[in-house]
């Protein structure tokens, strides 16, 4: 049974979220099947923007969502969760229209599952593009630069050097990044996802258990960051 009607809830007022809403987040994410990624949630809120309903029953939140302006190019919507004993009660869709209500006229932009589809395009957001998540475990370079081994995706666990000298086959070279890389990052980064991300970029040193930047012949030509995320890591950019 749902508690309370469908009426009450989306009379519920929506609040600004912040980093005393932590927990309530994780808290959210587990009763979803997602993990708990209490320290995502910092880096989420720290750079963008969170919106939640409290619980009527006072157990938590009832559902959050997260904008992410990037400039005024468009502003990415995430993190849309509704527990899951006030699903299907019109709860997500009330969100979503405060988030587009407050965006005006920037673009929005979003990742939708399947279950959330349906909502997004009777929004009136069309699908663009795919994009799929892959999980596995890599195996660790021997010094002969092939596989010596498989590394078990904790935090202790360190699949590669820090630092990668260039193999016979190429020039380019990985090192851990510096304070001094991240113009170049920026740089790069720009053309690469087509808008500012510095105010992402600058949070990952502090962010990320690991951030490793690739040079060729001294010109920065890659980046990626390694952070935890439930019982794995994840690698992204």
């Amino acid at each position: 049974m749902h508690s309370p009607s469908p009426r009450s809830l989306v009379d519920l007022p929506i609040r600004r979220l912040n980093r005393g809403d932590l927990v309530p987040c994780a808290d959210l994410c587990e009763d979803r099947g997602w993990p708990r990624d209490e320290h995502r949630w910092g880096l989420l809120l720290s750079a963008g923007t969170g919106y939640g309903i409290d619980a009527p029953d006072g157990k938590g939140l009832a559902a959050t969502c997260l904008t992410m302006p990037y400039g005024s190019d468009f502003t990415a919507v995430g993190m849309m969760l509704v527990a899951g004993r006030y699903g299907r009660q019109g709860i997500a869709r009330r969100l979503m229209r405060h988030v587009m209500e407050t965006a005006g006229n920037t673009p929005l932009a979003l990742y939708a599952t399947e279950q959330g589809q349906p909502l997004y395009e009777d929004l009136g957001f069309s699908p663009v593009g795919r994009a799929e998540r892959v999980g596995g475990r890599f195996e660790a370079i021997g010094s002969g630069g092939s596989p010596s081994g498989t590394a078990s995706p904790t935090r202790s666990s360190s699949a590669v050097p820090a630092s990668v000298p260039p193999s016979s086959a190429s020039s380019v070279t990985t090192r851990p990044a510096a304070a001094d890389d991240l113009q170049a990052m920026v740089r790069l980064d720009l053309p690469v996802f087509g808008a500012d991300r510095t105010h992402l970029l600058a949070r990952l040193p502090a962010f990320a258990d690991r951030l490793q930047v690739a040079e060729d012949r001294g010109e920065l030509v890659g980046y990626a960051a390694l952070w935890p995320s439930g019982h794995a890591e994840v690698v992204g950019r």
